[in-house]
């Protein structure tokens, strides 16, 4: 027997079918770390957010909010509306904030929570009227916000509430201190709708000029 024929080359369609589970990995491979928002985040993972929540070091839950809400004052051309902030709520910032509002949270319920709704990403914008103004309060839907990374994606779902309504005190929570017309809009995105790299955020509001804000979504955890 020849022994070169023992050691004979496959065949080009033996040597694809075994390149192709190797491919297919890649291709998945990549579309993970394609993500800029993770979905998938491991016990560890949200152990450390429950923990940051409930921690008493203020100085450290502030830095680390900090880079989620963008807070702006109010503008120097004195406009009518304006933006208070915008918040880039991850699923690790949201188990942060949820941990953080009440002492009675548990980790596991920290983690009932996030499995509920892995992959949601909201996108929170506080707007208000300047104190004093006179005028009727704006429709719901006048506050136009955009969320964009080289184009507008948009958002799975779109809520918006008066915070505080000087003009109905019907609309105000017990026990608010209203003193200015201020609503909350509410964006709802899937974590796969997002890329690596940065997120713009357009505020338009009714009256005044609109604001924009940037996200680097890589140093978002």
């Amino acid at each position: 027997m020849n022994i070169r024929s023992l050691y004979r080359p496959a065949s080009p369609l033996a040597r694809a079918l075994r390149i192709q589970p190797v491919v297919f990995g890649l291709c998945a491979l990549l579309s993970l770390n394609a993500l800029a928002v993770s979905s998938s985040l491991q016990p560890e993972e949200i152990q450390d957010a429950y923990s940051l929540g409930q921690t008493t070091n203020h100085e450290e839950l502030a830095a680390f909010l900090n880079q989620y809400e963008h807070d702006f004052k109010y503008p120097s051309d004195n406009p009518v509306a304006f933006v208070q902030s915008v918040e880039f709520q991850t699923p690790y910032e949201q188990i942060v904030l949820r941990s953080q509002r009440t002492t009675q949270y548990t980790k596991f319920q920290a983690a009932e929570d996030y499995q509920a709704n892995p992959g949601l990403v909201i996108v929170r914008v506080v707007a208000s009227l300047k104190t004093g103004y006179s005028g009727p309060a704006p429709a719901a839907d006048s506050f136009n916000v955009v969320v964009s990374q080289t184009k507008s994606i948009k958002p799975r779902k779109v809520a918006s509430a008066v915070l505080c309504n000087p003009y109905n005190w019907n609309d105000n929570p017990v026990g608010t201190n209203c003193v200015a017309y201020t609503r909350e809009i509410l964006l709802q995105f899937d974590a796969s709708q997002f890329r690596p790299g940065k997120a713009t955020v357009t505020v338009a509001p009714p009256e005044g000029r609109s604001l924009e804000t940037k996200y680097d979504l890589d140093k978002l955890k």
